[in-house]
């Protein structure tokens, strides 16, 4: 069976990453190595579903600084189909530092650049690649009057909506919600959306409870290293994550974002999807980097049949 088109909206930046053998306490200044990485959530969420196979389409906005040029060369190489990809004269990519400490634990500052400088009318240009019964999958790092627009086209063309509301931020008006489909936050951004803080299972109901209050048709909240808990309204589950050993949780949420939507579009079961989500995941944060740490189809299908094995005995 064929897969369904699949469509990222979101944000690319260069990762200037430095490795610490802990996270500094403000006002302390510490000796790290730096690493430079292709990153930004949506870029990050399209990778992820390209190394699972697929020929996802991704809008964003770069500059034509070079890094902006070695940004829109990593996407291509990683298979992500960049037609949609706008390249802007004169304006600098976004750009992140990253702290990673030996834990694996991160602490991550952004200048948007040309990412904060997309505007309606470039959505509703980029949205005609949009085929009907595509999956679409947005993140919050873009303006809000931009995600709000593509929001109000779903009626018009037609197309699922996964939201990952990161970051968190004020201004997307209520009726926007009702477009929604599935929104996948963290711990942190559920609290932030609920005022409820969610630390197991049994809270992360109770929170989406309240996400579903806000409109969504589906509410899928992770948990770092607890899992996932999926909830509608007509039922709910809860998948324990695997158990792997963390170099670097940079992009962990990317990961099981991409993989969330590429399993959808591969037409797998919903339960089957998320699980696959918390593979991908899990592989993601036993390697450095956001881009490069997100792995390839055989082995997420490798580490799936072996953890299969374990279930089983």
């Amino acid at each position: 069976m064929n897969a369904r088109p699949l469509m990222f909206f979101g944000t690319t930046n260069l990762d200037l990453c430095f490795n610490v053998e802990r996270l500094p306490t403000p006002g302390e200044s510490l000796i790290g190595a730096l690493t430079r990485h292709p990153g930004g959530k949506g870029a990050n969420q399209a990778v992820a579903a390209a190394q699972l196979g697929l020929k996802p389409l991704f809008y964003t906005r770069l500059g034509d600084d070079d890094a902006g040029k070695s940004l829109l060369k990593s996407l291509t190489d990683a298979g992500v189909c960049t037609d949609a990809v706008t390249v802007c004269a004169g304006e600098v990519s976004g750009l992140a530092m990253v702290m990673v400490a030996d834990d694996g634990t991160n602490m991550i500052v952004i200048e948007p650049g040309a990412n904060s400088k997309v505007a309606p009318d470039m959505i509703e240009s980029a949205a005609n690649f949009i085929e009907r019964d595509t999956i679409v999958v947005a993140e919050m790092g873009m303006p809000i009057p931009a995600l709000n627009r593509l929001f109000e086209m779903k009626r018009e063309k037609g197309f699922e909506l996964i939201f990952n509301p990161a970051p968190v931020r004020p201004g997307l008006p209520s009726a926007a919600w009702s477009s929604v489909d599935f929104v996948t936050p963290n711990q942190t951004e559920t609290f932030e959306l609920t005022g409820l803080e969610v630390y197991d299972f049994e809270s992360a109901a109770r929170a989406a409870e309240k996400l579903l209050d806000l409109g969504p048709g589906a509410a899928l909240i992770t948990l770092g290293a607890q899992g996932a808990y999926y909830a509608d309204r007509t039922g709910s589950f809860s998948l324990r994550a695997f158990p792997v050993k963390v170099v670097d949780t940079t992009a962990a949420g990317d990961a099981f974002n991409g993989a969330f939507a590429a399993s959808l579009a591969q037409r797998l079961p919903l339960k089957e999807a998320v699980r696959k989500a918390l593979a991908v995941a899990a592989l993601c944060v036993t390697r450095r980097g956001a881009q490069s740490s997100m792995p390839t189809a055989q082995a997420v299908d490798e580490f799936l049949q072996s953890q299969t094995i374990l279930e089983l005995e």
